[in-house]
């Protein structure tokens, strides 16, 4: 009976080291990796309008106010990825300082991509922007 015993306890000491390792091993093939970056996405602007104007970013349902570009400017700048929302899909808003018009583009996917030009005309609702 103590011969019984003992194969017991050693296959439950080999049984228990076993699973042990295993767990080991397992929890270190489990650990989170990082989250994936999001891209580096540039945002660049040709003010062809007579004034300064407001630029903003529409992200998952929010208006966040990003920049400025003054009259007859240009302007690069990255769009941070707080920005650049949740499933990768902005809309770009642009208001004229002094006036009462704005322009709100058609939503851009910006997975994939590396820059977004944004073409401000002198009237706003002739806007255009290009993604690539």
């Amino acid at each position: 009976m103590t011969v019984n015993r003992t194969i017991a306890a050693s296959y439950f000491a080999l049984f228990s080291t076993v699973t042990a390792c295993a767990t080991r091993h397992r929890s270190l093939e489990e650990e989170p990796t990082p989250a994936a970056t999001p891209e580096v996405v540039v945002l660049e602007v040709e003010n062809h309008n007579w004034a300064d104007v407001v630029l903003y970013i529409v992200h998952d349902g929010v208006q966040t106010r990003f920049t400025q570009v003054a009259a007859a400017h240009d302007l690069s700048v990255e769009i941070p990825a707080r920005l650049q929302g949740q499933m990768g899909v902005i809309r770009l808003a642009a208001r004229r300082i002094g006036g009462t018009d704005s322009y709100v583009s058609q939503a851009i996917s910006l997975r994939g991509s590396s820059a977004v030009r944004f073409t401000i005309e002198s009237s706003l609702s002739r806007s255009s922007v290009g993604v690539w």
